[in-house]
């Protein structure tokens, strides 16, 4: 540890309980870090917000996206005070305000939010936190398991099943899995979702995919679940609150999330 980097050793190591992995369109798919995470880092290090660290009021910007698409940027300044002086950094971030997919126009009330918290968490990289995931170093789960054991006692979390879905990989995997995965991550509304249900669950009937712990049915079951807490909730981000989520309707199909 140097004198130049010791804000970013202290802040760049991250508890994997505060991190989520997640999918985006295009097949991207990583570790994200819970903004609370980061905002509770910064405060135990310089104090309360307000106080030894803050965030000056954003400025948003909305701007015509590809086609029909509403795109939002936020622009916002996080100070903070170490060693008795001030000092700032900028961040930018972004959502889509208006998206546009094989189901028409669908709008998200909360992108400013998302966009303003995406800001804030990109200026804060620039200080160190969260380094260890923004450095890929979370992609070797031997430093994964570090992590895990230097932040709780505990001992390293049992795989989930989601993981497991990877060990029975292309054996058993249906015809057309891709195309499942794919047109899941275009759903940003419920009734998409439920359109998306019903549709996959006469395919997933005709091809046979099979049911049980492991079973591809199942799996589905899981990962449009997740898909509409994303919808509901946006990209895990502790910053929801519970009058922020919009009812989901009644629909029943034989892969949907239980």
């Amino acid at each position: 540890m140097s004198e130049n980097t010791k804000l970013w050793d202290l802040l760049g190591r991250t508890d994997p309980s505060h991190t989520t992995q997640f999918k985006r369109g295009g097949g991207f798919s990583g570790t994200a870090i819970k903004p609370m995470w980061s905002y509770r880092r910064m405060t135990e290090e310089f104090g309360p917000c307000g106080v030894g660290w803050g965030i000056e009021a954003p400025q948003f910007q909305v701007l015509q996206g590809a086609e029909d698409e509403k795109l939002v940027f936020c622009t916002v300044s996080v100070w903070y005070v170490h060693e008795g002086e001030r000092h700032q950094l900028v961040g930018v971030g972004g959502d889509k305000a208006v998206t546009k997919n094989k189901y028409g126009l669908a709008s998200d009330d909360e992108a400013f939010k998302k966009a303003f918290t995406d800001s804030v968490t990109n200026a804060l990289k620039f200080l160190g936190v969260g380094a260890d995931v923004h450095m890929g170093l979370f992609d070797d789960n031997k430093y994964v398991n570090t992590m895990r054991h230097e932040f709780s006692d505990a001992p390293a979390q049992k795989p989930s099943r989601h993981s497991l879905k990877k060990d029975i990989g292309d054996i058993t995997k249906p015809d057309r899995w891709d195309e499942f995965e794919r047109e899941l991550l275009e759903c940003t509304t419920i009734p998409q979702l439920n359109k998306f249900k019903l549709a996959w669950s006469a395919i997933a009937e005709a091809q046979g995919w099979q049911d049980g712990e492991l079973g591809w049915r199942t799996v589905a079951r899981e990962e449009i679940n997740k898909r509409q807490q994303v919808i509901l909730n946006g990209l895990p981000d502790d910053d929801t609150f519970p009058g922020d989520r919009p009812s989901n309707g009644n629909y029943v199909s034989t892969i949907q999330a239980g």
